[in-house]
């Protein structure tokens, strides 16, 4: 399967071996922009054959960034969860003087610069890395915990949970899921067939749909 957006393209080829997978890649390539990465649970002692593109060699690599979201060969996200934490902070320290401690501002503009500038960055394609696991996704929580804590300049003994409940203001968990929920409900109307497919495709296990597990639905969801 071909993926396109703007000038990049991925590639996209499923089987149960390696040399079968192999063997659906017939296309012409730049080596130099090109990254290969095999997803697959645990671990493998065989050493992975060479990816072949007239006379050219790709290497495998442990993770690929593909539109701002880093896959890792394991699916666990924990490296694409680090550099949303680093482009956070980054951006947390530009803008301290107007969300910090001292700062004048109203506490309500500094939830707006929050919900606004910096939030998203913690949440981007938050969809798909929503089905990371808990110890996980819980770093974008502590990140959260504590630049609450800076805008209010909380005492150390005030909980978490009040902080959040005085600022009417999400989990990140709870968040997320309504992120998911709004975006796979607008999948129902879109006109890509790309895009609809992601309907109707379960996981393996036949036991939920996959795409949907972000949104923590009890029961698969049912386009209208």
């Amino acid at each position: 399967m071909n993926c396109f957006f703007a000038d990049d393209t991925a590639i996209l080829a499923q089987g149960r071996t390696i040399n079968y997978v192999i063997l659906l890649w017939r296309v012409a390539i730049n080596t130099d922009k090109t990254h290969a990465v095999t997803f697959r649970k645990g671990t493998s002692r065989k050493e992975l054959k060479t990816l072949s593109f007239f006379e050219e060699d790709l290497t495998w690599d442990k993770e690929v960034k593909y539109l701002g979201l880093i896959f890792d060969n394991k699916l666990t996200f924990r490296s694409h969860l680090k550099y949303d934490t680093d482009k956070f902070w980054a951006k947390v320290h530009l803008h301290i003087p107007l969300i910090g401690r001292r700062s004048p501002l109203a506490l309500e503009n500094k939830l707006q610069l929050f919900k606004q500038v910096l939030r998203p960055i913690l949440t981007y394609a938050a969809q798909i890395w929503g089905l990371a696991a808990p110890s996980n996704r819980k770093k974008a929580q502590i990140l959260q915990n504590k630049i609450l804590r800076i805008m209010v300049n909380a005492p150390c003994y005030d909980r978490n949970s009040v902080i959040h409940n005085d600022l009417k203001i999400q989990t990140m968990d709870e968040f997320i899921k309504d992120l998911s929920r709004n975006f796979f409900q607008k999948l129902v109307s879109h006109t890509n067939p790309t895009v609809l497919d992601q309907l109707n495709y379960t996981h393996n296990n036949g036991k939920y749909a996959f795409p949907y597990a972000t949104t923590k639905w009890s029961t698969p969801f049912n386009p209208p």
